[in-house]
């Protein structure tokens, strides 16, 4: 059995070759390579669409990336359109179509007219050469009943004259609105606002803004021109003098019954336990007895000043006695950082910061009667979180019941000085609660006499 020689490549067929291949069925040409069959039409037709379906892939993905912002900026488009005209617009578009569709004559004239208000209108929106427009507060912390002034001032800073203009300032709750007249070149226009402060809270004043509106009403642009700015209302507060200071002394270096490895008040001797510090070793009793002795001590008191504020509005006649509740505790804590002494003042919400004066009545000024707990747990949170207090000093109101108060000194340390301080309609009273003490005031003036009767 022999086998077939293998041509090399390039070599022609051999005489009498036909050119096909036995039940292949494929034609081949003598001396030449087989040639690729060209694509189809169903091929070509995908090899195009799958570049047409990824253009269309990052378009939409473009779009939904860009939505949220194209659709804050037609909003601010619209925005501009009063609901006067929007009334406008939809008169018009009901003339024009009276007057297209029924050959109306009145409603070819009416979509003439309104046609021209709204052109007009829209020639009000095209930007203007800008006023410098600056505001300041004079004061930017003021206290109840004290006057807050503003000062705003609006100058032509190009070299034609500006025409009139109308501006707004938002302060607080409330809007002021003012015309500019027509300025010359290096012209300034000044004026002075007074913001009332009958009521402790942070108010926001600003910022200006110019008004473009045609005089139909069917536009209104705005353009803000400054940046708002906060003026803190503080609460009144009052003087104590050496009220609370004598007070404070005379805690100061009281023993209690804790025990104390170093203190000032000696205790006793025991016997040395590791870990004891060595300058505590009582040397005359180790030789007397032959072992290791120890004083011990007895802790005594450092004047820290605690101050619990109720914000639970149920405690409180109305929002009135609140606000005088605020005064009392802010009196008491400056008091105390004005005679250097360590104190926190702790609401339901947060404690307050007592670094400084003006740091403890910004944060007053965000104090609102919202809370739901009672003065009793209020006191249990406070004395956890500042077990060091020696003196406790609870402002609520008169609707306080006495129940809560007697928990208050229950949940207190036995050897820390407590007292409640109720405000409310009854003028000064004294009454003890077990042996918690509440003092009732109608008004700030009398917290000065209420502490003295307490110290």
């Amino acid at each position: 059995m022999t086998a077939d020689p293998i041509a090399p490549p390039g070599t022609t067929d051999p005489p009498g070759s036909s050119g096909t291949t036995g039940s292949s069925g494929t034609t081949g040409s003598s001396g030449t390579a087989d040639r690729p069959v060209p694509a189809t039409g169903t091929a070509r037709s995908i090899s195009l669409r799958r570049p047409l379906l990824r253009a269309v892939e990052l378009l939409a993905s473009a779009a939904r990336r860009r939505a949220p912002d194209l659709a804050r900026r037609a909003r601010d488009r619209l925005s501009v359109v009063t609901r006067t005209g929007w009334l406008c617009l939809v008169l018009l578009a009901l003339s024009a179509w009276a007057a297209a569709r029924l050959g109306w004559q009145e409603a070819r004239a009416g979509a003439g007219v309104l046609a021209l208000v709204v052109v007009t209108a829209g020639l009000w929106l095209i930007p203007r050469r800008a006023h410098a427009v600056t505001h300041e507060l004079l004061e930017p912390r003021v206290t109840v009943g004290d006057d807050a002034v503003i000062h705003v001032r609006v100058a032509n800073p190009t070299a034609r004259t500006l025409l009139p203009v109308r501006m707004e300032m938002p302060v607080g709750p409330v809007e002021a609105v003012f015309a500019v007249p027509t300025l010359a070149p290096g012209a300034v226009d000044e004026r002075g606002f007074v913001l009332p402060t009958s009521r402790r809270g942070i108010v926001t004043v600003g910022p200006v803004v110019s008004v473009a509106s045609d005089p139909v009403g069917l536009v209104r642009l705005t353009r803000e021109r400054t940046e708002p700015q906060e003026v803190h209302i503080h609460p009144r507060t009052i003087r104590l003098g050496s009220v609370l200071s004598g007070l404070m002394r005379d805690v100061e270096g009281a023993v209690t019954q804790e025990l104390s490895s170093s203190d000032v008040a000696f205790h006793a001797l025991r016997d040395y336990v590791p870990g004891d510090d060595r300058r505590n070793v009582h040397w005359r009793s180790t030789a007397r007895t032959g072992r290791l002795m120890v004083r011990q001590f007895e802790e005594t008191h450092r004047s820290s000043l605690l101050v619990l504020l109720d914000t639970r509005a149920g405690d409180y006649e109305n929002e009135e006695d609140f606000e005088t509740a605020v005064s009392v505790a802010c009196s008491l804590t400056l008091d105390a950082i004005g005679h250097a002494r360590e104190v926190a003042l702790v609401t339901e919400e947060e404690s307050l910061p007592t670094a400084s004066a003006a740091r403890l009545l910004d944060a007053s000024c965000a104090i609102e009667p919202t809370g739901a707990l009672g003065l009793d747990e209020l006191a249990r949170r406070a004395t956890t979180h500042h077990p060091e207090a020696s003196v406790l000093l609870a402002v609520t109101g008169q609707l306080c019941p006495d129940g809560v108060l007697g928990r208050v000194r229950t949940i207190t340390p036995s050897d820390t000085v407590a007292a409640a301080l109720r405000a409310g309609s009854n003028p000064s009273g004294r009454r003890a609660v077990g042996s918690l003490v509440r003092f009732d005031l109608d008004r700030l003036e009398t917290l000065p006499l209420v502490m003295r009767r307490f110290a």
